[in-house]
């Protein structure tokens, strides 16, 4: 058994352990806390428990970087030693206030209350901002009783405002707003945002992206965002069309929360990164748990409407450009469960892959033995017609049962006139008045004998395709989850025989995956698996339906690389 040693901390050599993604050397990450751009360094601070199991006494670890991809360890940026934070130091932000970076953190009082607290650098010409310093004036906000503070922001007569989450059982969650005029007196005013999806919302954030504005919250165990607008006069935020906690408004469909934004004054972009957490059951055997996602470009969609996310384009970096290896117009032409794609394998790889489609399943298998009995699937999925699906049901994100519903149709009448609806299912084994579901999502599909499902059509010519993936081959431990994550995605059909052209990039990371549509951005999801075949690292592909001679499967390009550790 080979023997790591990272930072002097030493371990054996984990299959399992991520190498390309920020996590510490040992025990258990969670939050990413206050990412900055200053004086030519990105700096990340997240979440760090010193022990693998979590309990009191939180910590700020910290770690910078040139580029985003590349991390350097420093040590603990703040610790739980004082009494408005002896619990724990909890999630927090950074602002740019006078040049200067200025932390702003929960910290869980010896009475366990939660409160706000700030800390400056000791030395500004530390590039590295390795020490920090303690206001003497803190806490500096103890009530309302939340947590989480965001980066704060100016208006034009250069006043500070500062979110941070909040809830209770009557009032829903909320992102509670105060003023400032020297970042430290501050004044509560209000909600700047509530709704009732959750009681309790958790690391909101709020940015600018070309004329709009962002509102994002941690809630229902899930990231949310959406584009809106400030009242100049109320100072409430008013959402454009969807809202917090509505399944349309996903920042990831899969393991991710907690996340944070910043801005990249380098490339002029901003940047989100969330948190990993783990699946399963082994982290105290493994000495680790807990890892930060790879970094995100937030853009818009051409119509303004959507918010889109991308690999930053630096991940590039990692490729080792020796393992390069490109296939291309490989036809599937046959129906198969199970076919290796020769000369390719790893565990720490990225696939670019270009799939040209009509409707039916198939996918690519990654983390494979060489007989599939281990494996896991990305797979893409489609029916001609979505809009009325007969025998299937779409169970999750519902939002109401519509009352006094008798037959399908009616169901599907419901939802057309509700703007939050995208997907309903009726069930016949139901009772009326619990057997109308809408839907604030579309979730992933399922047969059943009892169901008539739908999903609200967008516009004319376009076709609802699932993405996710199958976990159910990945890892034989039981205590891991082996259950489905999946997106959607509205795709247009190009003029040939009526198939449809779709790009994945697909990170993996021994026990970490992370998908994206890398041009268009209308996707993402990331997952854990943990197989523990040793041979469990080839690729291949399957097809579950006979295509006919006009309809071929086609890997229109397949680009295949190594990565390298950070």
């Amino acid at each position: 058994m080979s023997i790591i040693v990272i930072l002097g901390v030493t371990f054996a050599d984990d299959p399992l352990r991520p190498q390309y993604h920020l996590m510490p050397p040992k025990n258990w990450l969670n939050d990413p806390n206050g990412p900055v751009y200053y004086n030519g360094y990105y700096h990340m601070f997240y979440q760090y428990y010193p022990n693998v199991i979590p309990s009191d006494g939180k910590q700020w670890g910290h770690s910078y970087s040139t580029d985003m991809v590349h991390w350097i360890d420093l040590p603990i940026a703040l610790l739980p030693d004082q009494s408005y934070d002896i619990i724990g130091v909890w999630t927090g932000s950074t602002t740019i206030v006078n040049g200067i970076p200025v932390i702003i953190y929960t910290g869980i009082t010896n009475t366990h209350q939660q409160v706000q607290c700030q800390a400056r650098p000791s030395n500004l010409s530390d590039p590295t901002l390795t020490n920090w310093t303690k206001s003497s004036l803190n806490p500096l906000i103890t009530n309302p009783d939340g947590r989480d503070p965001s980066t704060a922001f100016q208006d034009n007569k250069n006043n500070y405002y500062l979110i941070y989450g909040y809830g209770t059982q009557d009032l829903g969650g909320q992102a509670v707003l105060f003023t400032s005029k020297d970042f430290l007196n501050w004044t509560y005013l209000h909600p700047l945002h509530s709704n009732h999806y959750d009681t309790m919302w958790e690391c909101p954030d709020i940015f600018k992206l070309l004329n709009y504005t962002v509102l994002k919250a941690s809630l229902l165990g899930r990231d949310f965002w959406t584009i809106g607008s400030i009242d100049p006069i109320k100072l409430i935020f008013i959402p454009m069309n969807h809202d917090l906690g509505e399944y349309t408004q996903l920042i990831d469909y899969g393991k991710f929360y907690a996340s944070k934004t910043f801005y990249d004054p380098i490339h002029k972009q901003q940047i989100v990164v969330g948190w990993a957490a783990e699946d399963d059951n082994q982290a105290e055997q493994r000495g680790w748990q807990g890892l930060l996602t790879l970094p995100r470009a937030i853009f818009l969609s051409d119509d303004d409407l959507q918010i889109r996310t991308r690999p930053i384009d630096a991940l590039t970096t990692l490729r080792d450009p020796n393992t390069h290896r490109q296939f291309q117009d490989v036809i599937l032409g046959l129906e198969t469960s199970f076919e290796l794609i020769p000369n390719i394998n790893g565990t720490q790889i990225e696939v670019l892959i270009n799939w040209q489609f009509p409707t039916l399943d198939f996918g690519l298998i990654v983390l494979s033995t060489s007989d599939g009995t281990q494996r896991t699937d990305i797979g893409i999925s489609t029916l001609t017609n979505t809009s009325v699906m007969m025998n299937w049901d779409l169970p999750g994100f519902d939002y109401f049962s519509v009352p006094n519903i008798d037959q399908w149709f009616d169901c599907q009448s419901a939802c057309d006139h509700d703007n939050k609806c995208q997907a309903w299912t009726y069930d016949t084994s139901k009772q009326i008045n619990n057997n109308c579901f809408l839907k604030s999502g579309i979730p992933l599909k399922y047969a059943s004998w009892f169901c008539v499902s739908g999903v609200k059509q967008q516009k004319i010519n376009q076709q609802l395709v699932w993405i996710y993936i199958n976990r159910v081959l990945s890892q034989r431990n039981p205590g891991t989850s082996h259950s489905p994550i999946h997106g959607t995605i509205w795709m247009n059909s190009t003029m040939l025989n009526n198939q449809f052209l779709l790009e994945l990039d697909i990170f993996i990371d021994h026990s970490v995956i992370e998908i994206f549509e890398p041009q268009n951005g209308r996707i993402a999801i990331t997952g854990r698996v943990y197989p523990e075949e040793e041979n469990a690292k080839n690729l291949g592909v399957y097809a579950l339906r006979i295509p006919t001679t006009m309809d071929n499967i086609v890997i229109k390009t397949l680009d295949f690389w190594t990565l390298t550790a950070i």
